[in-house]
């Protein structure tokens, strides 16, 4: 100020200081230890480990013990003759930046009262009067100091202001991609002004400031309900200011009707917690059937390390199941058939029941008919998200039940159902009974050959049911057959069905193969 003693400054005496003395390690992106001596916020602020190197009016600043002729070490020793010029900049003159009859020596720290944010609030934002001495493009002016040079976008530009809010606390985890690999927008939490003067944002409808803390108003994604799910929303998200808590929101799972999830409600000052975590907002796994890893289901979402691949597939409302390009097999089966193995597991093994006879089935591998199609057994869904299918039995429930083989559905199992059969599967047992193909039926139901298996396990070794055991017997105790009859008299009567040499009839390519074997009917003469 006029008539004040002058000061020790960064501008007239620290900055040639340094740059005489420290630059030649601490200076540029490759700064001994990170700490960067060629700018005043660079001195001011931390090096590698973050803490800071000087504060206004600290004697203990880490800056002067380094330069101490009693504590420096073997390196700084040589520059320790700075000490007493540094020490009265630091200590008696607050690290000012400029001897100024405009601005107080702190104009640049952003801990002093003279911080020219803080002054700038101070005139209710009123940046005209920093445009008559920095010109009114902020480039200078008759100052000559142009505004410019910190603020590349201007001192109205959002940046400006939440540049370094943006990268601390939880604000850092959801503006730079954090652990699951999402970036939300400003606008998912708060309202964005068009420009700096909208009312709501630093100033009310009467002109007065806007006090602190910031409005949250949470945006679409908080309110998503995930798709092809029951409406487990049981209230609008919100934020509470006093818990620092949000709750019922989508992004983390608080709509999911996850009960393995680990926090539905995080806290927003309690960053570094985990509470973004995987696994806390939904289970690992979510509280479906099975402990399958995440990659079997989700392969265009996550890699086998849980690590997120594609960020715009992931919390966006929906569940990205599988490759899309792979279609059915992309969770189970292979690109020879979407049946398992592998299941959506990756068991391979036929003993689990998520293997079983598949293949048997879907490539007849018995050769007593044609290949049976998925839905001979199962509802095949329209979608990967349609109620039956991931979501379990009923619309939006949790599949706890694994797949739903014969459904109520008049469009599944027509083979199985075939000649009045009422097909039934028991999980407890892997059995199918009462199905037309191994048995069931009017007719074949009337068979009393013994020893023939009406409740195959599904589990049960490849190759175990054969002709004569499996549907009925050979021959079959129904007339006009007799009991002296054997495999080659089949042809006989079932033309279509049996050749002379008592095999099955298969025709086709390979995987599309036909069969008048097991179609629902009983095949008789030509």
């Amino acid at each position: 100020m006029v008539g004040a003693p002058r000061c020790v400054n960064w501008k007239e005496d620290i900055a040639p200081l340094f740059r005489d003395r420290c630059s030649s390690c601490h200076s540029g992106p490759a700064a001994a230890a990170g700490y960067d001596t060629g700018s005043y916020a660079g001195v001011m602020g931390g090096g590698s480990d973050a803490v800071a190197n000087a504060t206004a009016g600290d004697a203990s600043s880490r800056l002067l013990s380094t330069l101490d002729p009693a504590s420096a070490d073997r390196v700084h020793q040589a520059v320790s003759d700075v000490s007493t010029t540094v020490r009265t900049w630091v200590v008696d003159c607050n690290l000012s930046f400029v001897q100024s009859s405009i601005h107080g020596g702190g104009i640049l720290d952003p801990a002093s009262p003279d911080f020219h944010g803080k002054v700038l609030r101070d005139q209710k934002y009123d940046f005209q009067v920093c445009q008559k001495c920095h010109g009114d493009d902020f480039s200078g002016g008759t100052s000559r100091v142009a505004c410019l040079s910190c603020h590349k976008e201007g001192p109205t530009a959002c940046a400006t202001c939440h540049g370094s809010l943006a990268q601390r606390g939880t604000h850092a985890a959801h503006l730079g991609g954090g652990k699951l690999g999402k970036t939300f927008a400003c606008a998912e939490c708060h309202v964005v002004p068009s420009v700096y003067t909208d009312v709501g944002h630093i100033f009310l409808a009467d002109g007065s400031l806007d006090p602190a803390p910031a409005e949250v108003k949470l945006g679409a994604t908080a309110a998503l309900t995930l798709a092809g799910a029951a409406n487990t929303r049981v209230a609008a998200p919100s934020f509470d200011a006093v818990t620092q808590s949000c709750s019922n929101i989508y992004c983390h799972g608080a709509t999911l009707g996850d009960s393995a999830a680990g926090n539905t409600e995080p806290r927003w000052n309690s960053p570094g917690t985990g509470q973004g975590d995987c696994g806390s907002c939904h289970g690992l796994p979510p509280n479906h059937s099975g402990t399958m890893s995440c990659v079997s289901c989700h392969p265009s979402v996550v890699d086998k390390d849980r690590k997120v691949i594609s960020s715009d597939k992931h919390i966006n409302g929906r569940v990205d199941f599988g490759d899309p390009a792979a279609g059915c097999s992309g969770c189970h089966g292979t690109m020879f058939n979407a049946a398992p193995p592998p299941a959506p597991g990756g068991e391979t093994a036929t003993s689990v029941l998520g293997v079983g006879a598949h293949q048997a089935h879907v490539r007849a591998t018995a050769h007593l008919r044609g290949p049976i199609a998925c839905n001979d057994c199962h509802r095949v869904p329209a979608e990967v998200s349609s109620p039956g299918h991931i979501t379990g039995h009923a619309a939006g429930a949790v599949d706890t039940e694994g797949a739903e083989v014969f459904p109520p559905d008049p469009t599944v199992g027509v083979l199985a159902s075939s000649d009045g059969a009422a097909p039934g599967w028991d999980r407890q047992t892997a059995t199918c009974s009462n199905v037309y193909c191994h048995g069931g039926g009017v007719k074949l139901g009337s068979d009393a050959t013994p020893d023939v298996a009406r409740a195959p396990v599904w589990t049960a070794a490849a190759g175990s049911l054969t002709c004569g055991t499996s549907c009925h017997g050979l021959p079959p105790t129904l007339a006009p057959h007799l009991p002296t009859m054997t495999r080659l008299d089949c042809g006989t009567c079932h033309t279509r069905t049996v050749d002379p040499a008592g095999q099955v009839i298969v025709s086709g390519p390979p995987g599309a193969e036909t069969s008048a074997h097991i179609n629902g009917v009983v095949d008789v003469g030509k």
